[in-house]
Order: structure tokens, then sequence, then C-alpha cells
């Protein structure tokens, strides 16, 4: 349970003098807390404000106690906040039909302090161990992600809202491969750390509202909403290319393994397609990714032919700048593992070119013009990090270093992202000290990737200038 300064107590009632009493009592416990006066001005707060419980009076002018505890408990979105009622009547009418319409407590007024913070935290424990439930019964409990009842309930309201919008909506099946004989030779145990650092992966890899979800034992699935199928298939490959170079630690001694994964997907056509036959066609795609040897990236293209052996085919295209934003795909977990090595192909140093390459499906010629395109954004960095340094710039600071790192990994730079990684979390800490120092190997490894590009790419770099 989160302890009082973490919660935000709503209070409503029109006297005023009970307002000023309640937010002393309540402040002086340490919660956080807001007041309102009547139902009308209660429903704006909570339109703009997260609260974890409310103080209602059962008699007010305008919107009663009762119509805003109706209300309130119509709305799917407030119907799980918990309600107190409060009241100077003990008509008990009036704390049945309470009780009733979802009232979790009634306290009468003038109120014993004691008593209503004792119901107050009985309330509040009462919401955790509900929300606690719910979150079990919705998550797989080994992964932590949805489990399958869970993706197919978000799911479902992902396409349907894509049908309404018209919006692109993408479905990822993912499979890994030789699961069966991870198990049979390492044992269980090892299965389950794999399908753990699988998970992992997967979600840096995704973006947050992506909806991810296992599915069975060895396979997940992924709801991609408002994405073209060119950002879906760039953040299915940069999860496999992760996945293949990630090391899974499965027993106390270090010993590693690592698995690959085959994906399929499909896109959503004009609406046109369910929850169960985007499913069917992304598990069809799946299917010919592992019949082609594995370890790879298939679209499932209903179009091409109605026939399973003639349907799948990788469709890969250029795409526009806007598909490597950071903040739009998320990046990469960290690729380095102690223990391990990172074989680092010099065509550009400082950066591994299979991974960067790997990102833009192998395209040569489109990964040397992002790293043209790093190079005109990012060659500066340095100078720009190291005033807003002196600056005490923050703000500017946090945006350049998290905006660094992200691009970083997207072109293979691996020691510069591992590097801009930790001094993201120590400006994300504030440790001024912490990061002045970790600032220096950051820039160290900037100049030497800036350089590298210069070397090898300076006829295309002077050719923009």
């Amino acid at each position: 349970m989160k302890s009082e300064k973490d919660y935000k107590i709503l209070t409503v009632d029109d006297a005023k003098d009970t307002l000023m009493l309640l937010e002393f009592d309540l402040v002086e416990q340490g919660y956080q807390v807001l007041t309102a006066e009547s139902g009308e001005a209660a429903f704006k707060i909570l339109e703009d404000d997260v609260i974890d419980l409310i103080l209602l009076d059962m008699y007010m002018p305008g919107i009663s106690g009762l119509a805003t505890l109706q209300k309130l408990k119509s709305r799917s979105e407030l119907a799980h906040i918990p309600v107190i009622m409060l009241s100077s009547s003990d008509d008990e009418d009036q704390i049945v039909a309470a009780l009733e319409f979802g009232a979790d407590d009634y306290v009468t007024k003038p109120y014993i302090a004691k008593v209503l913070l004792a119901r107050l935290k009985t309330s509040l424990r009462l919401m955790e161990k509900t929300l606690e439930l719910e979150s079990l019964a919705k998550t797989d409990f080994l992964t932590g992600l949805n489990n399958r009842g869970c993706f197919v309930d978000l799911a479902t309201k992902a396409i349907s809202q894509a049908k309404r919008t018209g919006l692109p909506l993408v479905m990822v099946m993912l499979d890994i491969d030789f699961f069966k004989q991870v198990n049979d030779d390492f044992g269980h145990d090892a299965g389950d750390k794999v399908l753990i650092d699988f998970s992992k992966v997967l979600l840096e890899c995704f973006r947050d509202y992506d909806i991810s979800g296992r599915v069975g034992g060895e396979e997940f699935a992924v709801c991609m909403p408002n994405t073209s199928i060119d950002n879906a298939v760039i953040a299915c490959e940069r999860f496999r290319a992760a996945l293949e170079a990630h090391n899974v630690v499965i027993s106390a001694d270090g010993k590693l393994v690592n698995v690959t994964v085959s994906i399929g997907l499909v896109t959503q056509r004009n609406g046109e397609l369910d929850l169960e036959s985007l499913l069917h066609q992304a598990d069809m795609g799946l299917y010919q990714a592992k019949e082609n040897g594995r370890n790879q990236v298939m679209i499932w293209d209903s179009l091409i032919d109605d026939e399973f052996s003639e349907s799948a085919e990788l469709i890969v295209e250029s795409t526009s700048e806007e598909s490597y934003d950071s903040d739009d795909i998320n990046m990469p977990v960290e690729l380095t593992k102690a223990g391990s090595e990172t074989s680092i192909t010099e065509k550009y140093a400082g950066i591994d070119y299979s991974v960067g390459v790997n990102n833009v499906l192998g395209d040569d010629g489109l990964f040397a013009e992002i790293l043209v395109m790093f190079h005109e954004d990012h060659s500066q960095d340095k100078n720009k990090i190291q005033q807003a340094i002196i600056d005490n710039d923050y703000n500017a600071l946090k945006h350049m270093v998290h905006t660094l790192k992200g691009v970083a990994c997207s072109i293979g730079a691996m020691s510069l992202f591992n590097l801009a990684k930790a001094l993201d979390i120590a400006v994300n800490e504030q440790n001024q000290e912490q990061y002045q120092g970790l600032f220096a190997p950051v820039a160290n490894e900037l100049d030497k990737v800036v350089n590298g590009i210069e070397a090898t790419l300076a006829d295309k770099i002077n050719s923009n200038s």
C-alpha cells in the first residue's frame, strides 16, 4: 500500500467550514487534498486530476450527494474511485440508497477524526487489494505481460477504434524459435528465464501504448494501433535483432543462452478484419517465417493469393525520417551484457554496423543517409549538452540526452547508447554531481562516432552542407 503522501483525496461539501476542517485533518495525516463546494466543481477537478478517494456530502444544493454518486459510478473511468458519504442526517433510507448506489462507507457529521481516518484507510486498502486482484486476473504471472484474455479484450477495443477512426492498425504474432530445445537441454527454469528476458526486450522495443500479450507457451502477440506497416516492420526487425544479440543468464555460474524469434504480421485494411481474422493471418505469416528458416519477419498479404503457401512475403520499402523518431518507436534494451563480447564492424568508428543496418532492414544506402542526418542533427550535441550543464538548464539537458540515447541506439552506436543511458538516468534523478562526471565519456564517444561518420561519408556530408 502506498504511503499517505501518495494519495490524493477529494472532499466535496457545500459547507466551507467543513471543507476547511477536513482539509486540516487530512493534510495533517500527510494526504494530498483537493476541495470542491459542489458536485459540478467536483467533476471539473476529476477531469484534470487523478483522485484516489472522495469524501462526499450527502446533501448539497444543485446536484445532491446521491445524484453526484450515481453519476460517478455510471462513468467507467471514475467508478473505481472509493466514495465515503458524509452527512449530519441519520436517515436510514438515504444511507441504504447511498450504499446501493456504490458508496463504500458512510460517516455521520460532526465526524470523529480518528473514526473517519480509520475508515478512509480501510477504503484505500480495499481499493489497493481490488486493483491488485484485477491486475493478477489480467496479467501473465511469469512475464508480467497481458495474459491472453486481457490481450483479446484490449486488442478488440483497439480494432474497434481503428474501424471508427480509419487509422491503420497492425497485428503481430511472435514465437520463440526452438524453445522446446531450451527446456530439454537446460530445464524449465532456464525456459522461464528466457520467457522473462524475451518479454523485457519486447517491451523495450515497442511503444508504451502498443498492446503486448503472452497468448501461448512461447507465443506472443502485439497489437499496434495507429501504425503503418512500414513502421511495424521496423519495430519488429529491431526487436528481432535485439533479441538475437541478447544473452540470457540461465544459471548461477553465468551460463548463457541465446534465442531467436520468428515474427508474422498483417495490417488491417479498410477496417474489414476482426481480431480473430487478424490473429489468424498474422499467425500464417509467422508460420511462413518458420518455414523459411526462422529468425525473420514476414508480412502476410492475403491480396496476393488465398493459398497459404503463396501468400506470405516480406515487404521492404524505404520509410520516411519520421519512422526513426525515438519517441515514436522505443529503443531496444542495452545489448552489451557482462561477460559477453560485442563484435563491432569498423565500417564506421563507434558503430556496430550490423545492428544499425539491421534496423533499416539491411538497406546500406538508407543507413548511410540516416548517418548523415545524425551528423547534421547531433554533431554539436557535445557543446550543447556541456552548455546546458554550465547553465544548469535541466529541461534542455534532459531533452538532449534522452534524444541522443535514442538515436544512438537506432544507428547501432551501442557504446554511445550505453553511456548516454547512464547519463540519462543521472539527469532524470537530478544527480548533478553524477551527471557532470558522466558527461566526459559521452562526449568522447560522441566525438568518435561523429568523426567516424565524417571519415566515411565526407562527400555526402559536404554535398548536404
